[in-house]
């Protein structure tokens, strides 16, 4: 209950005990107080029981709804948003639909329906019913239902829940072989009739249901990956080919495994010809079987890659408002003396950059922040890489412009995609191409 309304019924409460006229007091007021004592117990414990046990009840029915939900050993939950209000879903096909893990009923065909927080909850209307609820699960009543959400195909079940930390949340679970497809697709994009790069497709889906297994078995209460470039891109159904497809399918169940453990498994476009040692980008421990070396002896691997050359220019005045949005630069750094690549990894990928300044200390960029500083200017993220050189225009009075010209795309650990595509190409099998890029793994079974 809110501030004001408790306020209000005190008040009336000791008016009502307490008449502003003295005279109409008599020997049983002294009771009065008792009385007092007994109704604002009663009110005050009745409010603050109703908020314990509507905090209870929504743990007890979040922990039931995935009970019900929860992923299966082929099946995967897939976060596709974590903080979107309203939510609204297209339904094409019949769905079954549950309201904090009662079936309410089943919602016909091409149905919409959308989900606002309403408090400590959520609220949404279904067949003309008003319903408030922390979780609604709604699951197809046939295999060619699928929904809609912001403009993207979705088979499988979906979930909307009120988290603990006050969101919603919109979960998809499918099974494994059905979620692949999404991501081979999102993630390595050939074309349907292009046969040659199947093997790297099979090679791919390992790579990426590998992954999907690791952070399953991570565990999290509501889902178990997200669809974008925080963990691997799934783009629902709408778009994979036939051959994302059976890349998925021809592989099913198979994992990379280091030691009989799943293996810990990076892929990136392309590493411009020589592939990074893990320890130089991530933090943590990476076994053996990730390190540096040439991606491909004669000529690299992925010179067939659209971004495999690539260069950037920056003005000073690019680089200033790049470090200001950084919170980088102090109000004495106005004008760039110089900038340079202080030092080199082993694979040649810039480790530090130096950036200095007339009568002022020098700022420096190290490792990844060295991409995530300094933006591609067509506005689509960060530096394609680290692996490139600079040149550099001067005036008297320092840099007027550096341009930057590198290769590849991304961090270079792992399986370089446009890599394995030139592998299967040239008629490497998918166990081939693995067995390069995680050399010392095996291929397993997950049961």
């Amino acid at each position: 209950m809110g501030k004001h309304q408790s306020d209000v019924q005190i008040v009336f409460v000791f008016s009502f005990f307490f008449p502003l006229n003295k005279n109409r007091l008599n020997s049983k007021t002294k009771l009065i107080p008792f009385l007092i004592i007994g109704v604002l117990s009663i009110y005050f414990n009745a409010c603050s029981s109703t908020v314990r046990t509507t905090t209870e009840k929504g743990k007890e029915i979040v922990a039931k709804s995935f009970r019900i939900i929860a992923s299966e050993k082929n099946q995967i939950r897939v976060l596709l948003a974590d903080n979107k209000n309203p939510v609204e879903l297209g339904l094409k096909g019949k769905y079954k639909f549950y309201s904090d893990n009662e079936l309410v009923s089943e919602v016909p065909a091409n149905e919409k329906l959308v989900f606002k927080k309403n408090g400590g909850g959520a609220n949404t209307i279904v067949n003309k019913r008003e319903l408030d609820a922390i979780t609604f699960f709604l699951q197809p009543t046939d295999s060619s239902g699928f929904i809609l959400f912001e403009g993207k195909k979705y088979s499988g079940d979906i979930l909307v829940v009120f988290s603990d930390d006050s969101k919603l949340l919109v979960i998809n679970r499918l099974a494994m072989d059905d979620y692949l497809p999404g991501v081979v697709h999102a993630e390595m994009a050939v074309k349907k009739d292009d046969t040659t790069k199947f093997q790297a497709l099979k090679a791919f889906a390992i790579c990426a249901r590998t992954f999907a297994e690791m952070k399953k078995e991570k565990g999290n209460t509501y889902y178990d990956i997200t669809d974008d470039i925080r963990d691997q891109v799934y783009d629902g159904e709408g778009n994979y080919t036939p051959m994302d497809k059976a890349a998925a399918v021809a592989t099913s169940q198979s994992v990379l495994l280091y030691n009989n453990k799943l293996a810990e498994v990076f892929y990136h476009s392309a590493c411009g010809g020589v592939l990074e040692d893990p320890a130089n980008v991530f933090s943590g421990k990476v076994e053996g079987y990730l390190r540096m070396k040439k991606d491909g002896d004669d000529k690299p691997n992925c010179d067939i890659s659209p971004t495999f050359n690539w260069s950037e220019s920056f003005t000073a005045a690019d680089i200033l408002n790049a470090l200001k949005s950084k919170q980088m630069l102090a109000k004495s750094q106005k004008t760039i003396k110089d900038i340079e690549i202080a030092d080199t990894f082993e694979s040649g990928r810039a480790k530090e950059i130096h950036i200095k300044f007339a009568n002022a200390e020098d700022v420096v960029l190290q490792g990844p922040q060295i991409r995530t500083t300094l933006l591609r200017k067509d506005g689509k993220g960060i530096l394609r890489s680290s692996l490139f050189t600079l040149s550099k225009e001067m005036t008297k009075t320092g840099l007027k412009k550096v341009t930057i010209t590198g290769k590849g795309s991304g961090h270079g650990v792992g399986l370089c995609q446009w890599g394995s595509m030139n592998l299967s190409m040239h008629g490497k099998t998918y166990q081939e191409i693995l067995d390069f890029y995680f050399t010392g793994c095996t291929i397993g079974k997950r049961e």
